[in-house]
């Protein structure tokens, strides 16, 4: 019997449900992510197939995503939003004429199971007729290959007992309304053979991408997407597919290869007669991440699920080419355009940081080849160095909106995050030193590592300001918490930014000692001088760090605490209210605060703070929070573990594991909260699990737990530190 905590199965069929149950249902391998969407989706489907780093200027056309708030179209940016193109899984059946469609819901059935320990989805349908006779059964298997990127396969049985008669199918990927479905590609002519041949161009960015399938029924290949064939009373009708996906950005550099080339020699490379060994192959792919990834919670199977859930949608996101990253709603949805936010470092990077540190460097490696949009941003924003855009995409430039609009109130609202937000420079910093504290890994840090860790201190040196009290500010600024903007000695940012200083100096001394050849080639090339050390060194010593008051408060920003008392109210939770968007200058004279920020100190730095301390700053901002973002209850739960406030921290665990699988922020149409779910890891194995890391007399990882969430008996893992593995055994 199949263990339930593996899979997720949805009943029936309601299609005020069906966008949610499209991101859940998502199938990827980091390169392609296609939305669970029925075989023959909907005009209410977002049935989309996304590719990673294919991105076109945002399309005019009102995309699914933005039904409420609209960002306006910008000629700035030629790779501003990800590109969507047509649902490789679709099927239409038609018996003798007839539609098999699910609009007849009194003789429509209809289950879906994702199997993720497999990684695969299955459907069931059964349609029935009003004039009787047996009904059609309609069983579909879907899979994104785990060990070939650019591989889909398909597997579908159509069983209509013993009826007869003529059966038309369609697998046909064209979208007849490619126009308003897929706004930012343009068709190219298509040749007739394999069996089908999709050819896109973006529109501004000018990329090209293939979509290639051939199918076979009953084993006997066919050269089209649309045919005909006559039921056999009793006999099953057996149709497969592969379809291949192959854009520009695959073409080797040495190499003159179209998409479609690449695309129908892949697909030409496919063996029918391999198809189950592939499926099996691709199972035992996804076994070998278990064996890494997995956790069990012993007498919990809710949590079990919730947390293999979790598990299965972090591993779908990663790819190996380091020219992509997670973006933050992953290849599962529009939210955000595509965009890549500091959740890839702060909340994503640790999970694979200890479960498959390769994927990490290459999450860091993104950072790397979009080191030139970075220190193109601090140019514009007017300081030297590098300063990471708040929204990037491939070409690494700031592609943050200047304003959204609230569409059903027609309000324009300005966005500072943009050119304010600026902690996401030493968010990436903080990355990179964990990464090396983990791995070791020299070469990545002589090679990459130190390059950003000297233009990342050059912006600060840039971007703090000497005052009256001899001491450097960082001032308009927005913190993690985005309804405060222009504030200034935001706590989390003049820390992390004294952090970033602190490790570019102990980098750049070791670099000097250790490869001395290679730190003059890179002073010569990036025209290092002596003296900057020294400024940087000043900077670390005498730059602001807001310190706890008299009560044990650490201000978030100068002047929070002379705001205005607001009293949140719990059902307003876990959503942005309208009204706090459209009152924007109002609320930023209040002390409600839309995520953690403050807290996220103690979420970096557990041992910065006496507990004391952590305990009455928890208690005082958990109160003002409104959790508007998803990135706010893990860390929260996370804290609150730490603290020993089992009830707080169980409270805020569920709510982060299950975010999405109960739909709390009612958007989970929008794409998968791929942050909450890395948080959630963290406040299990930094919370409950406390596990902590040391360098001193050598790197090593002690485990020393906090607690366990209520009914959970004990848990099973494994966490990768440097060259060794733990797992329960190790704990304390």
């Amino acid at each position: 019997m199949t263990d339930p905590t593996w899979r997720i199965e949805q009943e029936g069929f309601d299609p005020s449900r069906e966008r949610e149950m499209e991101t859940l249902f998502t199938l990827g391998n980091g390169y392609l992510g296609v939305r669970g969407s029925l075989e023959s989706p909907l005009a209410i489907s977002q049935a989309d197939l996304f590719i990673a780093g294919i991105y076109d200027r945002k399309s005019p056309v009102l995309p699914y995503s933005e039904l409420e708030f609209l960002t306006p179209d910008s000629d700035e940016h030629p790779f501003g939003e990800l590109a969507s193109f047509p649902f490789p899984f679709q099927l239409l059946l038609k018996l003798d004429g007839n539609p098999l469609t699910l609009f007849d819901r009194e003789n429509y059935d209809h289950s879906s199971i994702l199997d993720m320990k497999k990684g695969l989805s299955f459907d069931r349908s059964v349609y029935r007729f009003s004039h009787g006779g047996e009904p059609v059964v309609l069983t579909t298997m879907r899979c994104c290959s785990a060990i070939d990127r650019h591989l889909l396969m398909h597997d579908i049985e159509i069983n209509a007992g013993n009826r007869q008669g003529l059966l038309e199918i369609s697998t046909s990927m064209h979208d007849p309304h490619l126009a308003l479905n897929h706004p930012h590609l343009n068709q190219l002519p298509s040749p007739e053979v394999p069996a089908e041949v999709l050819l896109f161009e973006t529109k501004s960015s000018g990329l090209k991408a293939c979509l290639a399938a051939k199918v076979t029924q009953d084993g006997e290949e066919l050269n089209t997407a649309n045919w005909t064939t006559r039921l056999v009373p009793g006999k099953s009708v057996r149709v497969r597919r592969y379809i291949s996906a192959f854009t520009t950005l695959d073409t080797p550099h040495d190499s003159k290869l179209t998409p479609h080339e690449m695309a129908s020699a892949h697909l030409s490379s496919q063996s029918w007669s391999d198809f189950d060994g592939k499926l099996l192959e691709h199972e035992r792919e996804w076994a070998r991440r278990y064996e890494r990834a997995d956790i069990k919670f012993e007498g919990s199977p809710s949590l079990t699920q919730a947390q293999r859930f979790n598990i299965y949608h972090l591993l779908i996101a990663a790819d190996h080419d380091p020219r992509t990253s997670i973006a933050a709603r992953t290849l599962s949805g529009r939210a955000y355009g595509g965009h890549i936010f500091w959740d890839a470092e702060i909340f994503l990077l640790p999970f694979f940081l200890h479960t498959f540190p390769e994927i990490a460097r290459t999450l860091l490696m993104y950072r790397y080849h979009t080191l030139p949009g970075a220190r193109k941003r601090a140019h514009r924003l007017g300081y030297r160095g590098a300063c990471y855009a708040w929204e990037s995409t491939v070409t690494g430039e700031d592609v943050t909106p200047k304003t959204i609009v609230l569409r059903s109130m027609h309000e324009e609202i300005p966005i500072f995050t943009g050119t304010q937000q600026v902690h996401i420079t030493a968010d990436i910093a903080f990355a990179l030193w964990r990464y090396w504290e983990a791995t070791g890994d020299d070469e990545f840090m002589r090679g990459y590592g130190c390059e950003i860790f000297v233009e990342t201190a050059r912006f600060w040196v840039t971007r703090c300001q000497l005052e009256a009290d001899r001491l450097f500010h960082i001032v308009k600024v927005v913190g993690p918490d985005e309804y405060h903007h222009n504030v200034t000695d935001n706590a989390f940012t003049n820390w992390m930014a004294r952090h970033n200083l602190r490790k570019a100096i102990e980098t750049v001394q070791w670099m000097r000692d250790r490869f001395p050849r290679d730190w003059r080639e890179l002073t010569h090339r990036l025209n290092f001088e002596d003296h900057e050390l020294a400024e940087w060194k000043d900077l670390e010593e005498r730059l602001f760090l807001p310190q706890p008051n008299q009560d044990g408060l650490i201000e978030q920003f100068r002047g929070f605490f002379s705001l205005r008392d607001v009293q949140i109210e719990k059902k307003s939770r876990f959503k942005a209210p309208v009204k706090r968007l459209l009152n924007w200058d109002e609320v930023n004279q209040t002390k409600v605060i839309k995520q953690a920020d403050t807290l996220m100190l103690f979420f970096l730095f557990p041992d910065l703070f006496p507990e004391e301390i952590i305990r009455a700053n928890f208690e005082y901002y958990e109160a003002v929070c409104d959790h508007g973002s998803s990135l706010s209850p893990p860390v929260h739960a996370m804290v609150a573990a730490r603290l020993g406030l089992t009830e707080i921290a169980d409270q805020y665990y569920r709510q982060s594991l299950e975010l999405d699988l109960m739909n709390l922020m009612q958007n989970t149409a929008l794409g998968i909260h791929a942050a909450c779910m890395g948080g959630a890891w963290q406040a299990l194995m930094f919370g409950y699990l406390g596990v902590r890391f040391q360098q001193n007399p050598d790197p090593d990882l002690r485990i020393d737990p906090a607690g366990l969430p209520k009914g959970v008996r004990s848990i099973s893992f494994n966490l990768r530190y440097r060259e060794r593995v733990y797992s329960k055994e190790d704990v304390a």
